[in-house]
């Protein structure tokens, strides 16, 4: 094992270098004892010789004992236990560091979420029910941990007591973010954390991109809630493309920057997902005995405190308990009007007492069908509080999508 670690922290020396090494001398300690002629012989440069030819392996004892003392265990890539899923991709990483119990990945119907850090409430409560819906099909759930879509899937999956996998960009040892501490240590008691990087390492902002080849390379089908035209999930989606994965997208809002990049992939031909089971039902012959289908919960939703902690928005969270959109005014709502068989008057006022401030605005500006650019230009509120405001309203029944997506006060809703 010291050898394999001296030579995954060779710097200055790619990983693909690293495995051609690996190919041309067999072992971590035919390299470790190679002389500099072997080297050179190997068509290594200056800089890569000169790396080589630090033999000190304090280094290497050093995270041996880190990883006894914080019960971290380590995988080389000629390991049996190595998922071979992972081997197959062009750079495997030399190294896995796992904390919790490793799952038999390659028998496994791994499922990775991804989506945007500044997530809105809408790709939040997708994220959630996602994460959940996959999970109780018999999926394990993947995902990097990041803040928002990622965190939210993972608290979904967690949630139902089901193996799932958490895939880091730093040391095991770190929390990043440092909200997502409690749920990092629930990941590793009920599945586990995997990272290429050893005991200590920082979470760098170059160790992302590396970190998401892994979180596709481990998985049979990467998931995209919500992401923007630039952000690590398309990047995420992309390599797993490149993998030979199945990639599948949510839907979004149209013209909301947060869903641009998702809405890309699905016009590129990726698959659109409503449910956990839109994921799942296509690796049930491959998985007769871990797969089946479910598809309740699909109104889980985020709490207030997650949101605050994971969400680009200021607007509250409707009651979880909420079977569908359709009744989700509660009974106590409605107001007794003198023709109880018309259903098309509903006491604004009171209606907008129960609503978020930036829920207020738009509520008064539906008199009308409207587009949500027009409302963000009327109420001179960015494009992301407008979208969510509008997917809260939308939630709670108080509104209702027409096609074109125009929204428009529901039915009892508009003014008279």
């Amino acid at each position: 094992m010291l050898y394999w670690l001296w030579l995954a922290t060779r710097r200055g020396i790619s990983l693909r270098r690293l495995l051609e090494l690996l190919r041309y001398f067999a072992s971590p300690e035919e390299i470790f004892r190679a002389s500099r002629t072997e080297y050179l012989l190997a068509g290594l440069t200056d800089d890569e010789m000169e790396s080589l030819c630090d033999k000190s392996l304090d280094g290497a004892r050093q995270i041996v004992d880190d990883c006894r003392r914080l019960r971290i265990h380590i995988l080389t890539y000629q390991d049996a236990a190595y998922p071979n899923r992972l081997r197959n991709i062009a750079d495997p990483p030399l190294l896995l560091y796992y904390a919790g119990t490793l799952p038999d990945i390659d028998a496994e119907p791994v499922v990775t979420v991804v989506g945007s850090r500044k997530a809105t409430a809408y790709g939040l409560m997708w994220a959630k029910r996602l994460g959940y819906q996959i999970a109780m099909c018999g999926g394990v759930v993947a995902s990097g941990l990041a803040r928002g879509i990622d965190a939210m899937a993972m608290t979904g999956a967690v949630s139902t007591g089901r193996p799932v996998i958490g895939v880091l960009g730093c040391g095991l040892d770190q929390y990043y973010p440092k909200e997502n501490r409690h749920l990092q240590e629930d990941v590793a008691a009920q599945g586990c954390l995997l990272s290429e990087y050893p005991p200590g390492t920082p979470p760098l902002g170059r160790h992302f991109p590396v970190r998401n080849r892994i979180l596709s390379g481990i998985a049979v089908a990467t998931v995209v809630v919500e992401a923007p035209e630039k952000s690590g999930a398309l990047i995420t989606a992309h390599q797993a493309l490149d993998q030979g994965r199945d990639v599948y997208a949510v839907p979004g809002h149209a013209g909301t920057p947060n869903c641009a990049g998702s809405n890309r992939l699905l016009k590129e031909g990726a698959i659109l997902v409503e449910c956990g089971w839109d994921v799942m039902q296509w690796y049930a012959g491959a998985y007769p005995d871990r797969v089946q289908e479910y598809r309740y919960g699909q109104w889980m939703m985020p709490s207030a405190p997650e949101l605050r902690m994971y969400g680009d928005t200021q607007a509250p969270v409707p009651d979880e308990k909420l079977a569908s959109t359709s009744d989700s005014v509660r009974k106590d709502d409605k107001k007794s009007v003198d023709n109880p068989e018309s259903g098309d008057y509903i006491d604004v006022q009171a209606v907008l007492q129960r609503l978020s401030g930036d829920e207020q605005q738009i509520y008064r500006l539906l008199d009308e069908p409207r587009v949500a650019d027009e409302l963000a230009e009327a109420c001179s509120l960015p494009s992301g509080r407008v979208q969510t405001a509008l997917t809260m309203l939308e939630l709670k029944g108080y509104i209702e999508r027409l096609p074109g997506s125009r929204y428009r006060r529901g039915a009892g809703g508009r003014m008279e």
